[in-house]
């Protein structure tokens, strides 16, 4: 096999490899760098990130950033309001970047670009090349548009985006040799009745090392959810589970609702004034937070691609409680590895279920344990891209 020269292009540093769309690009890098050498290339919002460490971890052989202040990124915003290209691809152009790209180019065989935002850079570009698009977002922007969510500046912003990235996507798609996407629904979203051999898909994998089975026989009354607020979509699902469902679920058994995850002090304030909730932002250690949870929860209304949280509380052995949609592009099985939900009264019922039946905890548990160890670790979900790219190289 040749050992190719691949140039890999991000819209935020991967470091520290916290967050699902860091954790995925990290993962297909350090695959990559087992038979490839890697150039990341990458942007950074802020000073702080420009300057951090650099990693020892061997996978990449060369680092550049890029930084691109959050004042320039909205100019860009701004601008491009009046046209019809989405404001995530507007929001992380930069001219530096460009540049960089134009200089890397020629001493690399491939280019590998993470998400649409920075695809736009080589869409047109000579070199062979592959995009990394993960979801099909335009998928969740309209979604939400069918779910009542609270106003604000950022759901405003994605309901404008939903067309304009639906239109994008599906154009986008056909200027890469090869395009990888997280699950068969979002492909399917993409490209209707179309076939399209490019376009693969990918499964998200789960680290049992680092998020280690363990028994909740004496765990405390408590259901968490884990996710990074900022999202939309998981700040919705814990709001609308803290205000529709928890008081009808502390009527009937006694239960803390734990939010673990990156969030604002603002929305922290308001979920934490809402009787039997907690939050624990910025966790270093995930599985510590998880440490005395009972069930994990994953009550998303709208979304696209795959929820690592549901592949994250079946690696620690957590049972857990899901909506239709988190539950989308995996092949778990319900009743068997976890317990769907979709009205207020079918979560009350499935917890109270579980807080009963320590039994069917146990049981839900074990099995869905099983179901990652076989299906879901990072190398084996991520082979169908890396076979593709050693075929280009």
């Amino acid at each position: 096999m040749k050992r190719g020269r691949i140039l890999v292009l991000t819209p935020r540093f991967p470091y520290p490899v916290v967050g699902g769309d860091r954790l995925r690009i990290f993962q297909i890098c350090r695959e990559l760098s087992r038979h490839h050498e890697l150039t990341l290339l990458s942007l950074c919002e802020t000073k702080r990130e420009f300057y951090s460490w650099l990693p020892q971890d061997g996978v990449f052989r060369r680092i550049e950033r890029v930084w691109l202040p959050k004042w320039r990124s909205l100019l860009n915003v701004f601008a491009a309001l009046p046209t019809r290209i989405p404001l995530q691809v507007a929001y992380y152009q930069s001219n530096a970047f460009r540049k960089k790209i134009d200089k890397l180019l020629p001493f690399h065989d491939l280019c590998l670009a993470h998400l649409i935002r920075t695809g736009e850079y080589v869409r047109y570009a000579s070199v062979p090349k592959i995009l990394e698009m993960t979801d099909a977002i335009s998928m969740s922007y309209q979604r939400m548009r069918e779910v009542n969510v609270q106003w604000s500046l950022k759901s405003w912003a994605y309901r404008i985006e939903a067309d304009r990235l639906s239109r994008y996507e599906r154009m986008a798609i056909r200027d890469f040799q090869i395009t990888s996407l997280v699950s068969n629904v979002d492909r399917k979203f993409l490209l209707k009745d179309q076939e399209c051999q490019h376009v693969i898909v990918c499964s998200n994998g789960v680290d049992c090392n680092i998020l280690p089975f363990h028994n909740r026989d004496n765990s405390k009354p408590v259901v968490i959810f884990i996710g990074n607020m900022i999202s939309l979509s998981n700040l919705d699902a814990c709001m609308y589970f803290a205000k529709n469902v928890l008081p009808l679920v502390r009527k009937k058994i006694e239960c803390v609702f734990r939010v673990v995850g990156r969030i604002k002090p603002k929305d922290a304030s308001i979920l934490e004034a809402i009787d039997g909730v907690e939050v624990v932002p910025n966790v270093q250690n995930i599985a510590e937070a998880a440490a005395d949870a009972r069930v994990g929860l994953a009550p998303i209304r709208f979304g696209a691609g795959i929820q690592n949280k549901v592949l994250e509380y079946m690696a620690l052995g957590l049972p857990v409680v899901s909506s239709p949609i988190a539950l989308e592009g995996l092949d778990a099985k319900v009743e068997q590895h976890l317990l769907i939900a979709v009205t207020p009264e079918e979560y009350v019922k499935h917890l109270c279920r579980l807080w009963s039946d320590s039994f069917l905890r146990n049981q839900l548990a074990l099995a869905a344990h099983a179901y990652v160890l076989s299906n879901h670790s990072w190398s084996k979900c991520l082979l169908p891209l890396i076979e593709k790219i050693d075929e280009m190289l």
